[in-house]
């Protein structure tokens, strides 16, 4: 079944000398998310969505270029998400959310995606790629055990390795590429402090001593993906891969025992909320005004707000780090 006709109509742009030979490859992902929040509490977002991609190996490969199809995600180059070396420049189209894996499927099924091009990074003419039915694993991704708690305490002792529990997914078959995944964000500015891809049956994770900051907030997301790769079926020796993913997201920091105290003199009082107040008028912690490590953020969101200010409220009117 032919479900539409990707074109890729390539602008004229000084780039548009660029060889015929660069290898292009097509993807595409599709996930859902859940959030955890304590020590056996998983609670699923009801959110499904779908990335569809083409990415080549060198930068600059689609400049000007537009690229559009008969399809949901049509212009699907809603912008360029990546453009580095070695990576090369990459366009992604997304999906919208939806409240049930059916509903994504009706919008983004599975079936074959003709795509046709001319010019540029491209070569002329036709390319297929298949997109399979949607396969995710049967198990939801946790932090087992008391590994959740023990995260929101490793702030005190961060001299040893961080040891962590999860249960690893059956895998399915005909999946050739799955893992359980792990990324760790700063909340604030979002720098990737700690990342790492273990086989889907692993039932444990190692963070390094060193790789976490002291006085930072973050969030993490572990990955139970499903993945078919097809390595030289994109152009030019490009690949196809297709993942479902189940993600969870979870969050923690590494503080001290009162956050609140935004100048480090073991109060929490005037000097200090005149510290909060500048930072809840900058709001978003990736500002490039707010403070490094963006300290106000109270309740590890990403933004100053007022769930921060009600947690600060609660320490000024202690305004004792330590009361006896």
């Amino acid at each position: 079944m032919k479900i539409g006709a990707w074109t890729a109509a390539v602008l004229a742009s000084a780039v548009g000398s660029l060889a015929s030979a660069q290898a292009i490859s097509f993807g595409s992902s599709k996930a859902e998310n859940y959030l955890q929040t304590a020590d056996g509490v998983v609670t699923p977002y009801n959110d499904w969505s779908c990335v569809l991609s083409i990415s080549a190996d060198t930068v600059d490969a689609f400049s000007d270029c537009s690229i559009t199809y008969a399809g949901p995600l049509s212009p699907l180059g809603l912008g360029i998400v990546g453009n580095t070396a070695p990576y090369g420049q990459v366009w992604y189209g997304y999906s919208t959310l939806h409240s049930t894996l059916a509903s994504l499927d009706a919008e983004i099924p599975p079936g074959d995606y003709e795509f046709s091009f001319t010019g540029n990074a491209l070569p002329g003419g036709t390319h297929t790629f298949t997109l399979p039915p949607s396969t995710f694993c049967a198990e939801t991704p946790e932090l087992v055990s008391d590994t959740y708690s023990r995260l929101q305490t490793y702030k005190n002792d961060m001299s040893l390795d961080f040891i962590g529990q999860m249960s690893g997914f059956a895998d399915v078959p005909g999946a050739n590429a799955s893992a359980v995944s792990f990324v760790v964000y700063d909340v604030g500015k979002g720098g990737l402090f700690w990342s790492a891809s273990l086989p889907p049956t692993a039932i444990s994770f190692t963070i390094p001593t060193g790789s976490l900051e002291v006085g930072r907030a973050y969030f993490g997301v572990m990955y139970y993906t499903v993945s078919f790769s097809s390595p030289g079926a994109g152009i030019n020796g490009g690949s196809h891969a297709s993942s479902f993913s189940k993600n969870v997201f979870f969050y923690f920091n590494t503080r001290g025992p009162c956050p609140a105290d935004l100048n480090g003199d073991t109060f929490v009082d005037d000097e200090d909320f005149v510290l909060f107040a500048q930072a809840y008028n900058i709001l978003l912690c990736s500002e490039i005004a707010m403070p490094d490590k963006c300290p106000a953020d109270l309740t590890n969101q990403g933004t100053v707000d007022d769930e921060d200010f009600v947690v600060f409220a609660q320490a000024y009117d202690q305004l004792l780090c330590n009361p006896e």
